[in-house]
């Protein structure tokens, strides 16, 4: 006979307090009883005595205190101020903006936005049609001026006020996505990033476009989410304002189209596809398409334009690369010394090839916590990486496009994105052998453009005018080799009969068409005619610019030069070399 089997006693697990961490343990086996704890004392109240000391009481556990870390003290510390930490990063924007507002003279590109805005709306709108930009940020400027004025400084107050609401869309936009902390590293970037701060103290449309830009992308964000009819209306709405501010506008928005079919297509099959979402995006682009009908036909001359002439060289591939130098640091724009440009490339390959490595892991894995982060990061990627990839394979396939500054709408992505992967590293301390050297080649860069004379085409026009309203005598007159003196001479309302010599005739600058021209009230005349106005004592004085790339440097001595000398006119003075950034001032008189 065999013998009975011994029955198995039933097991006691051990109580685990709720703060420790779970561990994987096997179920019990169904025939086995658990008998849960009885609290201390409840048969033998009497076994509960008050202990002499200390020593006769056994400990029964141990207590462990967590320790904070300074990452969780700093992210506390910013999620309870939150607001006031916002605040101060808005004034931080705006003191960088403010700072120094007029210590750069006003340069072509400022001059022709205030010289056609100066014009009637009919008038901007028949100029607009054939320049490389659409209409809507002149006619916001033509509004601004009427309201403050045509005053440079008042002038760039509108960019200043865009670059700052810029900062605080982009804390926005983050604190939707990703909440507070990583909304406040991103603004904090924004606000300090020489590349938005350049572009909020020029009148242009780029801090406008910046603007758009986020803006374009939280509304896309939300009707992909909610699916409302109003969230697709606005989108419809600031598609279309972003489309007649910029016309780089137009891949940011195929980039998220894409993005949208992407997300439709491999979050569900064909059968679960949201009908309703699809129907809406189809409306919102075919209105959006209706409204910019109009528009069209001049873009189009516009593309024409570009094919046969343009100044834009064709960018290298590596440029991709680089512009997220320009987005953090804009050391490769900035006049900066060699050794500073160098370490603001090293800083953004180092930072860079962390970024991706960090969001190739989130992005299959997606993020701990209560929601899965993989879509938003794959927004914020699709909204910075595909605009981009879109504008070199057209500058190769059709004709040089490439421009940074046009680019400003799709930095916002990268804010972000590096804030996010910051604020939810597993070793933070690692991220601060690169933020401190960035924040220090940020500060050096900002130190250098404030500073610094020597910046891009801002040659120091308004000490040049200044310096011959001094010495001007009536009946004087002024000839430019150039129209980037030429213009920002007119907008100065500078002394004596302005005069313009045409350009070289295969110049790649000679960009302007006869209505733009007209609208601006900017001719060329030929020597042979300015010299049959001129008296026989008059004297003349002649703006000479540096010469641009892909120009002849002798130009201005073959046509003008040349023609003054015919004519013996003798050289009187000339303003040393140095003396003005970007050009040179002299004076003939008639000998």
């Amino acid at each position: 006979m065999s013998r009975p089997r011994k029955r198995k006693s039933a097991k006691i697990l051990p109580h685990v307090p709720e703060t420790s961490a779970p561990t994987a343990r096997k179920p019990p086996p169904s025939n086995v009883a658990i008998q849960p704890l009885e609290p201390i004392g409840a048969k033998n109240p009497a076994a509960i005595q008050t202990p002499v000391n200390s020593e006769q009481v056994a400990p029964t556990k141990t207590e462990v205190v967590a320790v904070q870390t300074w990452e969780q003290r700093l992210g506390e510390l910013a999620l309870a101020y939150h607001q006031l930490w916002l605040g101060l990063i808005l004034v931080v924007a705006a003191g960088l903006r403010l700072f120094n507002l007029g210590l750069r003279s006003v340069w072509y590109d400022e001059s022709f936005s205030l010289v056609l805005a100066n014009r009637d709306p009919g008038t901007i709108l028949e100029a607009t049609a054939h320049d490389y930009h659409p209409p809507l940020w002149y006619w916001l400027l033509w509004l601004w001026e009427k309201l403050f004025g045509s005053d440079l400084i008042a002038a760039r107050l509108l960019s200043v006020a865009w670059g700052v609401a810029t900062v605080a869309m982009i804390y926005w936009l983050a604190h939707k996505l990703f909440g507070s902390r990583t909304a406040l590293l991103a603004a904090l970037l924004a606000a300090i990033a020489p590349f938005e701060l350049l572009y909020s103290q020029e009148v242009r449309m780029y801090s406008f476009e910046a603007f758009l830009g986020v803006l374009l992308l939280y509304v896309f964000y939300r009707a992909y989410r909610f699916d409302t009819v109003l969230d697709w209306f606005w989108f419809g709405v600031v598609a279309t304002l972003a489309l007649y501010t910029l016309y780089f506008s137009m891949f940011g928005l195929v980039a998220l189209d894409l993005f949208f079919v992407g997300a439709v297509w491999f979050s569900r099959t064909p059968k679960q596809w949201p009908r309703s979402k699809i129907w809406h995006w189809l409306v919102a682009n075919l209105a959006i398409a209706i409204l910019y009908l109009p528009w069209l036909v001049a873009m189009l001359g516009q593309v024409a334009r570009v094919q046969k002439t343009y100044w834009i060289q064709r960018p290298n591939p590596l440029e991709f690369l680089r512009l997220f130098d320009v987005y953090l640091f804009d050391t490769t724009n900035l006049t900066v010394p060699l050794w500073l440009a160098t370490l603001g490339l090293i800083l953004s390959a180092i930072s860079f090839v962390i970024l991706f490595n960090s969001l190739r892991f989130k992005l299959r894995r997606g993020e701990k916590g209560r929601y899965r982060r993989s879509f938003e990061l794959g927004l914020m990627l699709a909204y910075w990486l595909l605009p981009v990839l879109i504008v070199l394979v057209v500058s190769y396939l059709f004709g040089p496009i490439y421009l940074e500054r046009s680019l400003i709408a799709f930095a916002a992505p990268v804010y972000i994105l590096v804030a996010r992967v910051v604020q939810v590293s597993r070793r933070p301390r690692r991220w601060l052998f690169l933020l401190i050297p960035s924040l220090l080649v940020i500060g050096a860069a900002l130190g250098y453009y404030y500073n610094s004379r020597f910046y891009s085409q801002h040659y120091e026009l308004e000490q040049a005018a200044t310096y011959l309203e001094a010495r001007y005598q009536p009946g004087d007159i002024v000839i430019h080799s150039n129209k980037l003196s030429y213009l920002p001479f007119v907008y100065l309302k500078a002394p004596g009969a302005q005069f313009l010599i045409p350009e070289q005739p295969d110049s790649p600058h000679n960009d302007l068409s006869p209505q733009t021209a007209q609208a601006i009230g900017l001719s060329y005349t030929p020597m042979s005619e300015i010299l049959a106005k001129v008296g026989p004592n008059q004297r003349v004085w002649v703006v000479v610019t540096d010469p641009q790339p892909d120009t002849d440097p002798q130009w201005w001595a073959k046509t003008g030069q040349s023609s003054l000398e015919q004519q013996h006119y003798k050289l009187l003075s000339q303003t040393p070399d140095g003396m003005f950034w970007g050009e040179t001032v002299l004076l003939y008189a008639p000998g």
